[in-house]
């Protein structure tokens, strides 16, 4: 985020202002699933995509994705550390368990179809156990949950059918909180941090930029006024864009795909209180995770490409899809209605 360029910038001992259009943690950093994630799905789909017969019809190509893929999530690994270990007061390990009710799952996730025989083989319970050694063993360890265990601390679950849970952790936290708390550490350093201020144009001095004109948005007719700096740091997330056409024109090539996201909350009682889980078979393909959060549960995410907003609307079909997911995962003694959602999120 802007503020963590901010933090870091003054921590260097250079002279920082950070300026935000609207308030700290009020767009894509306050709209998460909540999760320090390392990233175990893009492993997994990277890992399919590698072995796959496709790949060796372009080994090269195929070994570039996949080693960006690689370093990505062990740079993910490397910061969920450092933000658990240096933020306690913020973060934490939550488990998050991989309910198993099938020998044989078809169609086969990921669309590998060895993985139809996960539960019988333990592919899953062997990926996690890949998964915490690569995290070089600095999370708690995965484990696997007997049926008579899962029945009892899974009632939202159909018990009858389950064969065991994997779980695995992760990192959690409030993402408002973080964000708040490095822009006061920032702040607290000498860095000037403005809120509702936005930039309107990028100063240049002999084609170098050297500082931007601001414009007060919290007051109405404000007189923009000039910002000079040595250095000018685009941190817009999804806006980066948009930052770009100030300095290179209308026309400039875009280099930020935005991908929206949609949570709901939903009562405490669908999810248990102290761990998470997560449905690897949604009829999208994609991961959904049900978390325990100040008191309810959050239940996300959604993935569509989508172009940045200050005030994004939750699209309600996306919402009735997580409804309906959710309807679909539980037990059908736990309905899961429209009206049962509390409170929504867009985050880009």
């Amino acid at each position: 985020t802007g503020c963590g360029v901010a933090l870091d910038a003054q921590l260097r001992g250079l002279s920082v202002a950070l300026v935000e259009q609207e308030d700290f943690a009020s767009g894509t950093s306050s709209k998460s699933t909540k999760l320090l994630w390392a990233g175990s799905r893009y492993l997994v789909k990277a890992l399919v995509k590698f072995f796959s017969p496709s790949s060796l019809m372009q080994p090269s190509a195929a070994y570039d994705e996949f080693l960006g893929t690689w370093n990505m999530v062990m740079g993910c690994f490397r910061e969920r550390t450092y933000m658990l270990n240096m933020n306690p007061h913020l973060a934490n390990w939550i488990p998050i368990a991989v309910p198993l009710d099938r020998w044989i799952i078809w169609p086969p996730p990921f669309d590998y179809y060895p993985a139809a025989l996960g539960t019988v083989t333990g592919m899953f319970v062997g990926f996690f156990k890949f998964y915490d050694a690569l995290s070089l063993w600095m999370a708690p360890k995965s484990y696997v949950m007997s049926p008579s265990v899962a029945r009892r601390e899974f009632p939202q679950l159909d018990g009858k059918r389950m064969k065991y849970v994997s779980v695995f952790y992760e990192g959690a936290h409030n993402d408002s909180r973080t964000n708040l708390s490095i822009a006061l550490t920032a702040a607290m350093h000498g860095a000037c941090m403005t809120n509702y201020t936005e930039a309107t144009e990028i100063l240049f001095d002999s084609e170098v930029a050297c500082g931007a004109r601001i414009k007060d948005t919290s007051v109405q007719d404000a007189t923009p006024f000039e910002v000079r700096a040595k250095k000018v740091v685009y941190a817009g997330g999804p806006f980066t864009d948009e930052l770009r056409k100030l300095s290179e024109g209308q026309d400039v090539a875009p280099v930020v795909n935005g991908s929206g996201g949609t949570h709901i909350v939903l009562p405490a009682h669908y999810c248990p209180r102290n761990m998470g889980m997560v449905d690897m078979m949604t009829s999208r393909g994609s991961f959904l995770f049900f978390l325990p959060w100040e008191g309810h549960t959050v239940v996300g995410t959604t993935d569509v490409k989508s172009k940045p907003h200050l005030h994004h609307h939750v699209p309600e079909d996306e919402i009735q899809y997580l409804v309906n997911e959710c309807e679909r995962y539980l037990s059908p003694n736990l309905k899961v209605r429209r009206r049962d959602v509390m409170s929504a999120w867009y985050g880009v």
